[in-house]
């Protein structure tokens, strides 16, 4: 019973991203980790998608009215193009990571496509995984938020967008 039990929290630890081993390699439960990777990517997925994607079975069919239109031409225009009005080299924005919190699990490196986030320096005990570490901050786009919400631990802290609003303009 209570290696059934251990082995129950082992899953856990791994689905929410607190497992403490090196690696995944020779893990038994590597597909656990895949699976919450697959599942966190489709969520962000579902974030960045205007909501006027195919109809299922189970929707109800759109009919055509005014306030129809109105929504999907709300919807097309949150998704603006950007343009940076200085040069990146001068703009602070990217994201720091507590290392303290950091888990190692390298969610934030997996999604983020332009490259920011690097395994830092192995843990000299052997016991842990690496910490992650921002190794590319200028290849972080301006007011770019995507990797805090996939960050399990909460490690990843981005400065206030507030500050970095007049560095960009938006384009039609």
């Amino acid at each position: 019973m209570n290696r059934q039990r251990l082995t129950g929290l082992l899953v856990l630890d791994c689905f929410f991203g607190r497992c403490s081993k090196p690696s995944c390699e020779s893990c038994p439960f590597r597909p656990v980790r895949s699976l919450r990777l697959a599942l966190k990517s489709r969520a962000m997925q579902k974030k960045e998608e205007t909501f006027a994607g195919a109809v299922g079975s189970w929707d109800k069919p759109e009919t055509a009215t005014p306030h129809a239109s109105l929504t999907l031409q709300k919807q097309e225009s949150t998704k603006k193009r950007k343009r940076l009005l200085a040069p990146r080299e001068e703009i602070m924005w990217y994201p720091t990571i507590k290392p303290e919190l950091c888990n190692g699990c390298g969610d934030c490196k997996v999604l983020c496509k332009p490259g920011v986030f690097e395994l830092g320096a192995p843990d000299p005990t052997g016991i842990h995984r690496p910490k992650l570490i921002v190794a590319h901050p200028y290849k972080c786009l301006v007011l770019c938020t995507r990797c805090v919400p996939v960050c399990t631990s909460g490690a990843i802290v981005l400065p206030p967008k507030e500050e970095f609003e007049h560095f960009v303009e938006y384009l039609d």
